[in-house]
C-alpha cells in the first residue's frame, strides 16, 4: 500500500479483507483457504493484503477480534444503565441468541476459529475480551453487592449464564434458516436467572 493512502482508504481495505476472509473461511474452511483466495475475493493487491495481514493466522486473529467486538457490543446493551439483575441476566441470554440468529455465518466462524486452534490468541482478541469481561464483571459485582445475585467467582457465573446457549449454538447455526423457539428462549433465560439469582 502506498504511503499516500488516507486513513479511510486503509480502513476500507482492511474491512474488505476481513469481509473476504469471512466468505473464504466459511466456504473453504480455514485450513484449505489460502491468502490468495482472500486477496482475490477482496480485489486487492498482494502488497495491500500482506501490509495488513502478514500471515493467515494474524488474519484469523483480526477477523475473530472484529466479530467478537460486534458480538460484545450487542451483548452489553441489556446491562447498560441501571438494569436489575433479573432483567440483565435474561437480557444477556436474549441478546446472545438474537446475535447468533442475526449473524449465523459469523457465529459459525467464531466457533470454528476458536475450536480449530487456528489463531495466535493475539493482543487484539485479548483486548476485546478484557473490555467485555471487565464490563460484565463490574456489573455482576454491583448486582451481588446489592444482594440481587448469589456470590460466586466470575468464571462460574459466566458458565452458568452462557454455557447452555453456547452449547446449542452449533445446532442453531447448522439449520438452513437458524431459529430458536420462543419456549426454548424463555427456558434458557429463566434457567440462567435461576442459576445465579440470590
Amino acid at each position: 500500500m502506498s504511503s499516500t493512502a488516507t486513513p479511510s482508504s486503509t480502513a476500507s481495505t482492511r474491512d474488505r479483507l476481513l469481509e473476504a476472509a469471512t466468505k473464504v473461511f466459511l466456504a473453504q474452511g480455514f485450513t484449505a483457504a489460502s491468502m490468495d483466495m482472500v486477496r482475490q475475493e477482496a480485489g486487492v493487491s498482494n502488497g495491500s493484503l500482506y501490509h495488513h495481514f502478514p500471515t493467515k493466522a494474524l488474519l484469523a486473529d483480526a477477523l475473530y477480534a472484529h466479530m467478537l467486538r460486534d458480538f460484545h457490543a450487542a451483548l452489553m446493551q441489556p446491562i447498560a444503565g441501571k438494569a436489575s439483575a433479573q432483567a440483565g441476566v435474561k437480557g444477556l441470554v436474549r441478546a446472545y441468541i438474537q446475535w447468533v440468529l442475526q449473524h449465523p455465518d459469523q457465529a459459525r466462524l467464531l466457533h470454528a476459529l476458536r475450536r480449530g486452534g487456528d489463531m495466535t490468541d493475539g493482543a487484539e482478541t485479548s483486548t476485546a475480551n478484557e473490555q467485555a469481561f471487565g464490563a460484565l464483571k463490574a456489573w455482576m459485582e454491583q448486582r451481588m453487592e446489592a444482594g440481587e445475585l448469589r456470590p460466586m467467582p466470575f468464571h462460574v457465573w459466566m458458565a452458568l449464564v452462557f454455557s447452555p446457549a453456547f452449547s446449542l449454538t452449533q445446532r442453531w447455526v447448522s439449520q438452513p434458516v437458524p431459529a430458536v423457539a420462543p419456549k426454548l428462549r424463555a427456558a434458557l433465560e429463566h434457567g440462567a436467572w435461576m442459576a445465579v439469582a440470590a
